[in-house]
């Protein structure tokens, strides 16, 4: 087994996403009752490259992005009600569990085996340093979606960073902003 600097497996469940509707409350809760932090937050994200059932998607959300331990937690919020995977959740379970995230080498591959057994991607998108994320229903019993991610090398510096700055965390700056994860992953941050 192959291990993330921040100690996950890939190839393994290294994620859990919830869909809030407001995130800061949201991050506020997760640090006050379990001490979850910092969090790094994309204020907007979505709409480029973004496709959702198949067909280009216009829909936008903040994300938020902690570790507790080896165990990182996603938060997402919507910022419209155009169609998505979120406006979907919300529709069919409210707010709440959103999707476990499994990263991956070979994820084309494990695309293709999933929609061969008749799944369908629900959503598609790049993802900062080239890779790309792929969910799926995780079926009538799931509590929620399945999340592929492209195990690329850009991606587990992103995540090991964000890992990094949860190590002995004071409580300081809770909310930060994902430029500066990007910047210590050596990645540009201009625009």
């Amino acid at each position: 087994m192959d291990e993330f600097s921040s100690g996950h497996v890939f190839d393994g469940v290294f994620q859990v996403a919830y869909f809030v509707p407001d995130i800061q409350a949201g991050m506020e809760w997760w640090t006050a009752q379990l001490g979850v932090g910092p969090w790094f937050v994309i204020d907007r994200i979505g709409d480029t490259g973004v496709t959702y059932r198949g067909k280009p998607s216009e829909a936008e959300f903040t994300i938020a992005l902690a570790y507790s331990g080896c165990l990182n937690i996603e938060l997402i919020q919507t910022l419209d009600d155009r169609p998505s995977i979120y406006r979907e959740a919300r529709e069919k379970r409210g707010y709440g569990f959103h999707h476990v995230a499994i990263a991956m080498s070979g994820l084309e591959e494990a695309v293709a085996v999933r929609q061969a057994r008749g799944s369908a991607v629900l959503h598609h998108s790049p993802t900062p340093g080239g890779g790309q994320v792929y969910f799926f229903d995780g079926g009538d019993d799931g509590p929620g979606l399945i999340e592929l991610v492209e195990d690329v090398p850009v991606t587990r510096e992103i995540f090991t960073e964000i890992w990094r700055a949860s190590l002995d965390w004071d409580g300081s700056r809770p909310r930060r902003d994902f430029v500066e994860v990007l910047a210590a992953a050596g990645l540009e941050t201009s625009g």
